[in-house]
C-alpha cells in the first residue's frame, strides 16, 4: 500500500490470546462494512457490552478491553481507520493538519470535555458561577472577569488602561470576592484547550491582576513545575550532550548562500554553499585544549560529588576506591536486578524520621546499586582513557562507544541536579479575555520570569528537603534553590505569539531573552483518557503481581508516561508511535542570569543575578520596570494596530464561563 508522504500509517495489531484475536478480527471486519461515521460507534459499542463484568475479567479480557479503549482514543486523536480484508487494521494519520491551531485544539478536546464527567469538578464549577453574597454584596467569578467597557474608557480618555501586579497563589482568601486564590486559579485554568491535570514535584502558580478594576479582575495566569529530565534540543543547547562535546571540540564555521555566475553561460549564475572558518587554526587549538581541560574536570567533579551522595554502606563498596574493577561493577548490577522483582507495591513515607532507614527499603537499595554501578563503569572508562594531555583524554573517549557512554554519565550526573533545583518549565502561561486583546499574553510571559518569581522560588524551596537525594544518601539534603533556567514549549509548531520577539532589557550588558532552541515533536500522554489508564494499571497489577508505578518517589520521573508505555507494550501496541504526538513543536528558553550556562555546565557555583535578590525593594522595582517597558513596548502600540475598541466591545464574560465552554 503506497503512504502518502504527509501521511503516517501503523498497523494496530493488540497481542491477544486466540479467542480476542478472532474478536477483534470479527470488529475489524464490521468496522470494513461501516459507514466511516459509525466506524467509532462499534468500538463503543463493543467496549459497552463488557463494561457490567469487567471487574470480574480475566488478564485476557482486560487486553482485548484496553485495545478497544486504546483505540478508540487514537481515533480521536486525529488517527483514521483503515480496515484490510485480511483482518488486519491499519491506523493512518495526515501530518499536513500538524500546524493548524483549530485541528490540534480538536485533537485536546476530547479529554478537556472528559474531565467534565467528573461530578466534583462539575460542582466546583457550579459553585464559582452561582452568586453569593459577600461583605453584603451578590459575588460569582463574573467578578473577576476584565471589565472591557471600562477597558473602552480608559483608552478613549488617554488614561492608563491597566494597572497589572502579580499575585503567588498560596491558599490564602482574596479580600475581595473571597474566593480562594487556589480556586480562582484552578477556574480560569478550566477554560484553556489544554486539559487540567495536576503535576507532582515543585510549583508555582501565579495570578496577574489588574488594580485598576475594583475586583482585581484576572489579566492572567501561570505555573511553574519541574523540568523535564530529558529534551534532546535543550540539552545540546546547555552543552549536556556528546554531541555537544563534540561540536565544541570542532573548528568553528559559518555557512554562506551565495551566487556565482558560470563562465561561458552568458552571465547564468548558480547558488553555492561556501564555508567560512571564524577562528584561525591556532585560535581553534588554543580554545579546545583549555575546553578539553574545563571540561574533563567538571566531568570528574560530576561523577565523584555523585558518588559521595550515595549512601554504600550496604552495598559492600568502600567509597575512596580510585579503580573501581568490572567484578564490583558486574556484582552491582546483579543486586539491582534481584532488588528490581521485588520493588512492587511501594509506599510513600508521610513523615520521614530516619532517612538511614528509608534509603535502605528495596525500592531505593535497587536504585542505589543501578545508579553506582553505572557511575563505576564510567569512572572506569575515564581511568582507562586518562592521559596527561586533556585534549587527547576527551578526544579519545568521544571516538569510542564506551567512552560516550561514560561522558554521558558523567553530564547526566550534573544535569540531573540542576534539572531538580535551579530550572523550571513554564506549564501554564496566558491572557484571560478580555485582556488578550492588549497583548498582555506578552505580559504574563515577561513576569514568568520577573525578579519577583525568581525571589519566590528561592524562599520558597531554599530550606526544603530533597526528597529522592535524601533517600539516595541516607541522610538529609538540601539543594541549592537558586532559579537559573525556565523551560518551555508552544503548542503549536508556528510557535507562540505570547514567547516571540520578547527581549526585555535588565540591565546594562544582558537582556532577558525568550530564545527558539529548535523544534521537538516530543511524547505525551495527555491524549488517553482516565479510564484508559485505569484499565492499562490493573493488567500491569496482574503481569507483575503488584504495582511497581504508584507515584512515590524513586520509582522514575513522569508516571502516567511509564503507565501507559508499559500498558501499550503490555498489550502488544507499539507505544513508539502512539505515544508520539506528530505535532512540530517550538522549544524555548530563558536564561535568568548572564552566566546561565556556565552554572548550568558546572563551570561556576554563582549566579549573578541583574538585582539584588535578597532585597525585596530592589525586586519590585526591577518587577515594576518590566511591566512598565511591556506597557510602552507592546500595550501602547497595540491601541494604534488594531480596532481595539471594536474587539473590546465584541467580548461578553459570558463567553468565557467555563459552563458555556465545556
Amino acid at each position: 500500500m503506497a503512504i502518502e508522504a504527509n501521511e503516517i500509517s501503523e498497523i494496530f495489531a493488540p497481542a491477544l490470546n486466540d479467542e480476542y484475536q478472532q474478536q477483534f478480527q470479527r470488529l475489524v471486519l464490521q468496522i470494513r462494512e461501516a459507514f466511516p461515521n459509525y466506524m467509532n460507534s462499534l468500538i463503543t459499542q463493543e467496549i459497552a457490552a463488557d463494561e457490567e463484568i469487567e471487574a470480574e475479567m480475566d488478564s485476557e479480557r482486560l487486553k482485548y478491553i484496553a485495545a478497544l479503549r486504546v483505540l478508540y482514543d487514537l481515533t480521536l486523536q486525529g488517527w483514521q481507520l483503515d480496515p484490510q480484508a485480511d483482518g488486519t487494521l491499519r491506523l493512518t494519520m495526515h501530518t499536513e493538519n500538524s500546524n493548524d491551531k483549530a485541528y490540534i485544539r480538536h485533537r485536546l478536546s476530547s479529554e478537556r470535555r472528559a474531565q467534565f464527567n467528573n461530578p466534583s469538578i462539575m460542582r466546583f464549577v457550579e459553585k464559582m458561577e452561582r452568586p453569593k453574597a459577600y461583605h453584603g454584596r451578590q459575588i460569582s467569578i463574573r467578578n473577576l472577569i476584565g471589565d472591557s467597557n471600562q477597558l473602552i474608557q480608559a483608552i478613549q480618555a488617554g488614561n492608563r488602561v491597566i494597572d497589572p501586579y502579580i499575585q503567588l497563589v498560596a491558599h490564602s482568601i482574596d479580600e475581595r470576592t473571597g474566593y480562594r486564590d487556589t480556586d480562582i486559579w484552578r477556574y480560569f485554568r478550566y477554560t484553556w484547550s489544554i486539559p487540567y491535570k495536576t503535576m507532582p514535584g515543585r510549583n508555582l502558580f501565579y495570578l496577574v491582576r489588574d488594580r485598576s478594576q475594583e475586583f482585581h479582575p484576572v489579566i492572567g495566569i501561570f505555573a511553574l513545575g519541574n523540568s523535564v529530565l530529558n529534551l534532546t534540543v535543550r540539552d545540546n543547547e546547555i552543552g549536556w550532550t556528546v554531541e555537544a562535546i563534540r561540536a565544541n571540540l570542532e573548528r568553528k564555521t559559518s555557512e554562506e548562500i551565495c551566487s556565482q555566475t558560470v563562465s561561458q553561460t552568458n552571465g547564468q549564475a548558480v547558488t553555492a554553499r561556501r564555508i567560512r572558518y571564524l577562528e584561525t587554526e591556532q585560535e581553534h587549538g588554543e580554545r579546545i585544549a583549555t575546553y578539553a581541560q574545563q571540561t574533563i574536570t567538571v566531568l570528574l567533579r560530576n561523577l565523584k560529588r555523585a558518588i559521595d551522595d550515595i549512601y554504600v554502606k550496604d552495598l559492600d563498596y568502600h567509597r575512596n576506591t580510585k579503580y573501581p574493577t568490572e567484578e564490583t561493577i558486574q556484582r552491582l548490577h546483579l543486586m539491582y536486578e534481584g532488588l528490581r522483582i521485588l520493588a512492587i507495591n511501594n509506599k510513600k513515607t508521610a513523615k520521614v524520621t530516619d532517612w538511614e532507614i528509608e534509603t535502605k527499603e528495596i525500592l531505593f537499595k535497587k536504585k542505589r546499586a543501578s545508579e553506582l554501578s553505572k557511575l563505576l563503569d564510567a569512572m572506569r572508562c575515564f581511568n582507562e582513557y586518562k592521559s596527561e594531555d586533556s585534549l587527547n583524554w576527551l578526544t579519545s573517549m568521544v571516538k569510542c562507544e564506551y567512552g560516550r557512554k561514560a561522558i554521558n554519565i558523567a553530564l547526566v550526573a550534573n544535569r540531573k541536579t540542576k534539572i531538580g533545583s535551579n530550572m523550571m518549565e513554564i506549564i501554564v502561561c496566558g491572557a484571560i479575555p478580555p485582556y488578550n486583546e492588549l497583548l498582555c499574553g506578552k505580559l504574563v510571559s515577561i513576569l514568568a520570569c520577573s525578579p519577583t518569581v525568581i525571589r519566590d522560588y528561592t524562599e520558597r524551596y531554599s530550606n526544603q528537603t530533597s526528597e529522592i537525594a535524601s533517600r539516595m544518601k541516607g541522610k538529609r539534603v538540601v539543594r541549592d534553590s537558586r532559579l537559573a533556567f525556565l523551560g518551555t514549549t508552544s503548542l503549536y509548531a508556528l510557535g507562540s505569539s505570547q514567547y516571540n520577539r520578547i527581549k526585555l532589557p535588565i540591565s546594562n550588558n544582558f537582556s532577558l531573552q525568550y530564545k527558539k532552541m529548535g523544534i521537538t515533536e516530543g511524547y505525551g500522554t495527555v491524549y488517553f483518557s482516565k479510564e484508559t489508564t485505569n484499565t492499562m494499571m490493573r493488567i500491569l497489577e496482574l503481569q507483575d503481581g503488584g504495582r511497581k508505578i504508584n507515584n512515590v518517589f524513586g520509582e522514575g520521573t513522569s508516571p502516567r508516561f511509564r503507565l501507559i508505555s508499559r500498558g501499550l507494550g503490555a498489550i502488544g501496541i507499539k507505544a513508539d508511535a502512539f505515544l508520539q504526538h506528530y505535532s512540530p513543536r517550538i522549544v524555548y528558553s530563558m536564561e535568568l542570569a548572564p552566566n546561565t550556562n556556565d552554572f548550568l555546565l558546572g563551570y561556576t557555583d554563582e549566579l549573578d543575578y541583574p538585582f539584588d535578590i535578597t532585597s525585596n525593594e530592589d525586586v519590585l522595582a526591577k518587577t515594576q520596570e518590566m511591566i512598565d517597558y511591556w506597557y510602552e513596548r507592546w500595550m501602547c502600540t497595540r491601541l494604534h494596530t488594531v480596532d481595539i475598541i471594536q474587539r473590546l466591545g465584541a467580548f461578553t464574560w459570558e463567553s468565557i464561563l467555563v459552563s458555556n465552554t465545556r
